[in-house]
């Protein structure tokens, strides 16, 4: 799966962040990518941001996913993937918290507790990937 500096996200890129310490961070990125590009419709569209490692460790660290070519179809595929992907993870993960950027650099965040509020999160994600730019300001 291809890397890019963490300084450079992709152009047209749909990206999604998550917060907390870097082992978690990396793992969470990781994961969805492979999650992402092992979806029929989105195989090779998850593309890591990388950034070098912290002293004494070794390995860059993922640092962000970023969904390439973010077409409405492939941004709707993506959510979609996002959800399920989010869903499985729950149950691993007392608490789940990302961050996304639309490729006009509007962002939205979110949190996920417990299964009750994901219906909630998801509807909030997928209205706000679908907004066309400049509507959230």
């Amino acid at each position: 799966m291809p890397d890019t500096p963490a300084s450079q996200a992709a152009e047209n890129a749909l990206t999604f962040t998550f917060p907390g310490p870097q082992d978690q961070v990396d793992s969470l990125n990781r994961d969805l990518a492979e999650w992402i590009n092992a979806t029929d419709q989105l195989g090779g569209a998850a593309v890591l941001r990388t950034a070098p490692p912290a002293p004494g460790e070794q390995g860059d660290v993922a640092v962000a996913v970023d969904i390439v070519n973010a077409s409405a179809a492939v941004i709707a595929a993506a959510t979609n993937a996002f959800f399920l992907w989010l869903q499985q993870r729950r149950a691993a993960h007392r608490r789940i918290e990302f961050e996304v950027v639309r490729p006009d650099g509007t962002r939205v965040s979110g949190a996920v507790d417990d299964e009750d509020q994901l219906p909630a999160v998801m509807a909030q994600l997928a209205g706000f990937v679908a907004a066309p730019p400049g509507a959230d300001e």
